[in-house]
């Protein structure tokens, strides 16, 4: 068995130096039953010190084991109980214990259709495909290689899902939508649902719907968190790039554009044919209006509201959002406010 395979709880710190290509220094032999935060890790944990403010505190904690870069100095520690790792990137590392003590708590995935499935005979199924409970597929639909459908989820006709894509539970994806490989939805994340458009009609007094004909792609490594919306166009394509990453609880409009490895943190809302650079940072309860174009590497602070074009690289903040920095001075000159007004009437006095 490798060491990869080995990797998990119980591992010793010897596996676990192994698995990163670290140098240990201390109790190699030490066997750790899990991964935690520098405050919160027990004697048999593993954390990570990734810069001197942490590793000072190193002597004082009572973790068992820690990850540290090199060139970040620890504090005096028993060797005889306790251990470090020394590797190039201690953050990295972690991200690759992250994973793989993961894979041994994920939810096992054996491949096989659930007799309670409905899969239209028309569909395509991939090898060593997973369909779980009240699994229904329309008509057309096909599925990769290592497909995971989890209890509920529903696909519309002519759905594509791309090899080793994992859909958890009750998961919807409507007519006509196209997965990439090796995707990740969490609970409840809905795609090509209709658009949010209507006119109103003078004659009759009312709202009238604009039907939405088009579609969602989603490329390769995207991973949606529970509860988002990606909906479809009103002509043409809604699209998301390959290794973006949306939150809980996003919602994406109609005929929207996101470009690759662009993160957008939960509750952000982006309305219709707004343009999305690639690498962007959105940050949490932020919202885009139509059409505005966002270019690659922006970055757009928590509770934004943008109403007009962001540039490449630019960051931006606040109602409606401007500079950061500018931003941040105005915050700065409303707390100062009541003192400011406080002054101006004892001169008056």
């Amino acid at each position: 068995m490798s060491v990869a395979a080995r990797i998990g709880a119980g591992s010793t710190v010897a596996d676990i130096a192994e698995f990163v290509g670290g140098e240990i220094q201390g109790h190699g032999q030490l066997e750790i039953t899990g991964l935690n935060s520098l405050d919160e890790a027990t004697g048999s944990e593993m954390t990570f010190l990734h810069a001197a403010r942490w590793a000072q505190r190193w002597p004082e904690v009572v973790a068992g084991a820690a990850l540290v870069t090199r060139g970040v100095e620890v504090g005096e520690f028993d060797p005889a109980v306790r251990a470090i790792i020394k590797v190039d990137n201690a953050e990295l590392a972690m991200l690759e214990l992250l994973q793989e003590f993961g894979k041994a708590q994920a939810e096992i995935h054996e491949p096989g259709i659930h007799p309670s499935a409905v899969i239209d005979p028309t569909v395509e199924l991939g090898q060593q495909v997973t369909v779980g409970p009240h699994v229904s597929i329309g008509a057309g639909s096909a599925l990769g290689d290592q497909v995971v459908l989890a209890a509920g989820v529903r696909l519309g006709a002519d759905v594509t899902i791309g090899a080793g894509t994992v859909l958890h539970a009750n998961v919807v994806i409507e007519r006509g939508c196209t997965v990439g490989r090796g995707c990740r939805f969490h609970p409840s994340v809905v795609i090509g649902a209709d658009g949010f458009g209507y006119r109103p009609d003078p004659e009759l007094g009312k709202l009238l719907k604009v039907p939405h004909l088009g579609t969602v792609t989603i490329g390769d490594d995207v991973e949606l968190g529970a509860g988002t919306c990606v909906d479809r166009a009103k002509f043409g394509v809604t699209s998301i790039g390959d290794n973006s990453k949306l939150d809980n609880l996003v919602m994406v409009a109609h005929n929207v554009k996101i470009g690759r490895s662009t993160v957008i943190a939960g509750q952000a809302g982006i309305a219709g044919s707004a343009v999305i650079g690639d690498g962007v940072q959105i940050g949490a309860h932020a919202g885009l209006v139509e059409h505005v174009v966002v270019g690659d590497g922006a970055r757009i602070g928590a509770k934004a509201g943008v109403m007009k074009n962001v540039a490449a690289g630019e960051v931006v903040a606040g109602i409606p959002a401007q500079p950061a920095k500018e931003a941040l001075r105005q915050v700065s000159a409303l707390r100062k406010l009541p003192e400011y007004l406080a002054q101006q009437s004892r001169r008056k006095r």
